[in-house]
């Protein structure tokens, strides 16, 4: 081999090896830089076949999902101009822009005037002289009952009334102007008003609106406004002090038809106050629920732990369709004020003979949760065999003053 062929055959090598092989990293690298610009639970493009969009996480039970698109400019028009609209002296309930709002609206001149939410306990006073004589002001009241609007709170915070906001925003006048609200908190003194000085399709930006101007009474509380914007009440313990508020359990049940064989109860964990009952009728009349019995009010902790229905007895003739006999809530769920529910679903029994069920009802007795035995309801039921749905729902950590459910089918 000559000399010449010997330093050529290196370079021949480098080109038929080398070449291929830097391409090949080259293209690793490319291909791995490119899968790195998805971050982990992005979308990729419909086109791209390499990795699966992995399924989403389901949201918790109060949490709305995010709109994607914001509102059009003529959108947003809309919004406000209906809910300025005024409504001679109605309170209108309706889903505007993904939010479920309760509203009322009117005009006021120099004379002032006064809106009331129905059946919620929210007014707001616009005194005489809050107006310049000769002008006419539309206002408006807004009960918002978007739970995504309410402020963000820590283990330690409970909410406990609703999320009011008056409009326009930023609307102020010459007199202080009153909007009255309930709450559900055992001590007034723990209570501290919030305000997002924003639009109600904007980002909320709570913080507390101070002392002056603000008062709390047992179960209401009054702000002197300057200006309009949204507000609610946040309860804050001092350090080393136990919060409380009072709880409302209401029980709901679609309506009963002869020869019905299957049966759904609801239990809704509510505020105590007037706007939150409003907000559980209201969610049932899609399905046709309807309250059966009053409510139980209870004293609910911010040191409470989860709560769970127990199932404890069910009359003969009946089971329960549901795989457990328990039913767990969070305890935050409860605390920050998300109206959170629970239900039940029994089904008649193969074999049993068919009764009419035409009616219900449902009392809440802690003397059940001490002493009545599965014993007892046999007993009671058996007085009318079949003719009956007898139950025990026990609410547990279960300490005197916590209520057990008597419910009565017949």
């Amino acid at each position: 081999m000559s000399p010449q062929e010997s330093s050529v055959q290196p370079f021949q090598f480098l080109l038929l090896v080398g070449i291929p092989v830097a391409s090949v990293l080259l293209l690793v690298q490319c291909l791995r830089w490119h899968r790195c610009r998805w971050p982990p639970g992005s979308c990729q493009k419909p086109d791209d076949p390499e990795e699966p969009v992995s399924p989403s996480t389901p949201l918790p039970e109060y949490e709305l999902p995010k709109q994607c698109q914001a509102p059009t400019l003529p959108e947003v028009a809309a919004f406000y101009q209906e809910l300025h609209m005024p409504t001679r002296g109605q309170t209108i309930t309706r889903q505007l822009m993904n939010k479920l709002l309760v509203f009322s609206a009117r005009e006021v001149d120099h004379r002032g005037g006064c809106l009331m939410l129905q059946d919620t306990g929210i007014s707001l006073l616009i005194p005489p002289g809050a107006v310049t004589v000769g002008r006419q002001e539309r206002v408006s009241l807004v009960l918002v009952w978007d739970l995504t609007d309410a402020p963000s709170l820590s283990h330690k915070q409970g909410l406990v009334s609703p999320v009011v906001a008056c409009g326009p925003h930023g609307a102020s006048f010459l007199k202080p102007c009153i909007l009255t609200f309930k709450h559900c908190a055992q001590q007034p003194s723990q209570v501290c008003a919030y305000s997002s000085n924003t639009s109600l399709l904007d980002a909320k930006d709570w913080r507390p609106l101070g002392q002056p101007g603000t008062h709390t009474s047992r179960d209401e509380c009054r702000i002197l406004l300057s200006h309009f914007s949204l507000y609610t009440c946040v309860l804050e313990p001092p350090l080393g002090q136990t919060a409380r508020k009072w709880l409302q359990l209401a029980m709901f049940c679609s309506p009963l038809a002869p020869g019905q064989t299957h049966l759904q109860l609801r239990v809704y964990f509510l505020n105590n106050t007037p706007c939150a009952l409003q907000w559980a009728i209201t969610n049932e009349q899609p399905h046709g629920g309807r309250m059966r019995g009053p409510c139980q009010l209870f004293d609910f902790t911010g040191a409470r732990a989860d709560q769970c229905l127990k199932l404890k007895y069910i009359s003969e003739g009946w089971e329960n369709v549901d795989d457990s006999s328990s039913q767990l809530v969070p305890h935050l769920h409860i605390w920050h004020g998300k109206c959170p529910f629970r239900s039940f679903c029994f089904r008649r029994k193969s074999g049993c003979p068919q009764s009419s069920l035409s009616s219900c009802r449902c009392c809440w007795s802690p003397a059940v949760s001490l002493g009545m035995t599965g014993a007892n309801w046999l007993a009671l039921s058996q007085s009318q065999p079949l003719r009956y749905l007898c139950l025990h729902v026990a609410l547990s950590p279960s300490s005197y003053g916590i209520p057990s459910l008597c419910f009565f089918l017949y």
